[in-house]
């Protein structure tokens, strides 16, 4: 394959992408994820304050859940060791807190 066929083969593969939008989405993304680890903190803050039974497990496994799925879909699409290693890591955070949110549920019961 000479110059001219891998630019032209390039053009093709890159002619509906919006690399502006692109950029804008994984910086949303981002913010998005620290609006949300934020958010956790301050209803668990919350909670610990207003009813003294601690961190609301529900919200964590959610987070957890998000993070580990981001990272682990970055992991087969990027094939970086790091991101299956932190995804599996949020993964084990989100069953523990799965767990603790099943205890306190069935202890209500």
């Amino acid at each position: 394959m000479d110059k001219e066929e891998i630019l032209a083969k390039s053009r093709e593969e890159n002619k509906a992408r919006d690399f502006v939008e692109e950029a804008a989405l994984a910086k949303a993304n981002s913010i998005a994820l620290g609006v949300g680890i934020i958010m956790c903190g301050i209803i668990s803050i919350l909670r610990g304050l207003l009813t003294e039974k601690g961190t609301e497990p529900a919200v964590w496994t959610v987070y957890f859940s998000v993070l580990a799925t981001t990272m682990l879909v970055k992991f087969f699409k990027l094939r970086r060791r790091h991101e299956l290693l932190l995804g599996l890591l949020y993964l084990a955070f989100c069953v523990v807190f799965f767990v603790f949110y099943l205890h306190d549920l069935l202890k209500a019961a």
